[in-house]
């Protein structure tokens, strides 16, 4: 039987010690962290799907955890800010909810709707994990913002999914028929 109790008392990202480990070590222990919380998304989705909060926090995290470990391996600073010339991409509106600006410029156009596919491709029924399909599908685009740009892509629209969901699950669980 699956417990909720196990994902819901996973440990924030800025609570997991890294600090005595090699780059390479550190990198592959926040990656691991990462991809329990992926498969722990995954499986509230199909079998809590009122429970899409949690399923949002764990893929919150997840990003957190791939792009601290990014960083170890890059020695990229923790903070680094993305400095833009021209417009902010945004991913486009879904079923219902409101597009939503990344951080990066329209020259990441293409690696974020890369991204936005990857994932509405694992939305409409593929049998891969889903954390197997963004680990494969980001090796198509270069480390550093264009990896993080495809990210962006696939986990914002897994998240305009998710809302969705809680919206439709709620308007359901409140409307009744006299």
């Amino acid at each position: 039987m699956f417990d909720l109790s196990l994902l819901i008392s996973l440990p924030k990202p800025n609570t997991i010690d890294t600090a005595s480990l090699p780059p390479e070590d550190a990198a592959i222990k926040l990656r691991q962290a990462a991809t329990l919380r992926l498969n722990g998304a995954q499986s509230i989705l199909l079998h809590f799907p009122q429970d899409v909060e949690l399923a949002v926090e764990l893929l919150d995290d997840a990003a957190v955890l791939f792009d601290k470990a990014f960083r170890y391996l890059t020695g990229m600073p923790a903070q680094r800010v993305h400095q833009q010339i021209g417009e902010y991409f945004s991913v486009p509106s879904a079923d219902g909810c409101p597009g939503i600006r990344t951080p990066w410029g329209n020259e990441f156009g293409p690696m974020i709707e890369d991204g936005v596919r990857c994932a509405e491709t694992w939305l409409d029924g593929s049998s891969l994990p889903l954390w197997w399909a963004l680990a494969q599908s980001r090796k198509r685009h270069r480390p550093g913002d264009p990896q993080e740009a495809f990210e962006a892509g696939f986990l914002l629209r897994l998240q305009q999914a998710l809302v969705t969901g809680r919206k439709d699950a709620t308007s359901q669980s409140t409307s009744f028929d006299a």
